[in-house]
């Protein structure tokens, strides 16, 4: 019986014959592989409890797997999009007077719209009292 691996999918870092994008793979560790096969095995199940039934079709299998995997990317952009805006949590300069500016005890949140569909975030925005502007320190450039 075939065993749905990550390996098989272009997860190990080896080269797959994906496009040039997808071919920088993730590669996972044996404890995260099977944290990875147990969610592939809990989500199939959800929609599929005793295997798919003998009339349903590859493009319906396919459209569920593309429907699971824009949910995980909309999940990885919206984990990885937290962690990286509290990365700002501290001061941060003004890109137009280089003060040194607080974030604002609540931050922005928006959705964004990506490839996979929405995502909403959360990003520290900073006041600057010497400009009397806001900026979020997130899309400030940082040169050495």
């Amino acid at each position: 019986m075939l065993r749905a691996e990550a390996g098989y999918f272009g997860l190990t870092g080896e080269e797959t014959s994906m496009g040039k994008d997808a071919q920088k793979s993730v590669v996972l560790s044996d404890e995260a592989q099977k944290k990875f096969d147990e969610c592939v095995a809990a989500l199939t199940a959800m929609r599929y409890p005793d295997g798919p039934p003998k009339d349903t079709t590859f493009a319906e299998i396919e459209d569920f797997g593309h429907e699971v995997g824009r949910m995980l990317g909309r999940a990885v952009d919206a984990q990885l999009t937290c962690q990286h805006g509290s990365q700002f949590a501290g001061a941060n300069v003004c890109p137009t007077c280089q003060e040194s500016c607080e974030p604002k005890p609540d931050g922005f949140q928006r959705e964004l719209q990506t490839c996979d569909g929405q995502v909403p975030i959360e990003e520290p925005v900073c006041r600057c009292s010497v400009c009397n502007r806001d900026f979020f320190p997130s899309a400030c450039c940082v040169e050495d």
